[in-house]
């Protein structure tokens, strides 16, 4: 009996490991949520630096160009929160996945982002008290994992940074970078 354990569970894991994580011309969703369990937004205006909390939510969609390889398309939405302050912010993105090994990727994105906020501290010069709009640029490096737990149907959790090239609010130009905890799921259509 313990033999015909060892085999089964033998044959499970080279057939496990062997598996093509995303076979070439799967479409796949991907719904997540960023920054569930820590994050970190550091916001710099003129030299002065801000930290927020924030939580988001993203869906994103791909295709398998080769095994391994999917392009990616997604929309997001963020909201932060600082001392009566707040920030709402709607980005589309694309960009490409890759899975590395068996269950592990990496991936880059490109993201656009059109941001709202609303400052009700009376004490900040730089930017004015009351709602302002702007936009962001930027790119996103991201690494997770998907746990298998169906041929189709995976759990992803992932670290993610996000690294702003131009962004503008209220006639300004601000840096604002990303550290971010993420959670999302993968099914493979």
């Amino acid at each position: 009996m313990k033999r015909l354990f060892f085999i089964l569970a033998a044959a499970l894991l080279v057939t496990a490991a062997s598996a093509q994580t995303l076979p070439k011309g799967r479409f796949f969703i991907n719904p997540s949520l960023t920054n569930i369990s820590f994050n970190t937004v550091t916001i710099s205006v003129n030299g002065d630096k801000a930290g927020m909390n924030r939580f988001g939510l993203q869906a994103s969609g791909g295709y398998a160009v080769i095994d391994n390889l999917g392009i990616v398309a997604g929309l997001g939405y963020q909201s932060a929160s600082y001392e009566g302050s707040g920030l709402g912010a709607f980005n589309v993105f694309v960009g490409a996945r890759y899975y590395i090994v068996q269950g592990f990727y990496a991936g880059a994105n490109f993201a656009f982002g059109n941001l709202s906020t609303r400052n009700n501290d009376v004490k900040t010069s730089e930017v004015p008290k009351g709602s302002n709009n702007g936009t962001t640029l930027g790119i996103e490096a991201n690494a997770g994992y998907s746990f298998f737990i169906s041929d189709r149907f995976a759990i992803e959790p992932s670290l993610s940074f996000y690294y702003g090239l131009s962004n503008k609010m209220a006639g300004s130009a601000f840096n604002l970078n990303m550290f971010s905890v993420n959670f999302g799921f993968i099914y493979l259509l």
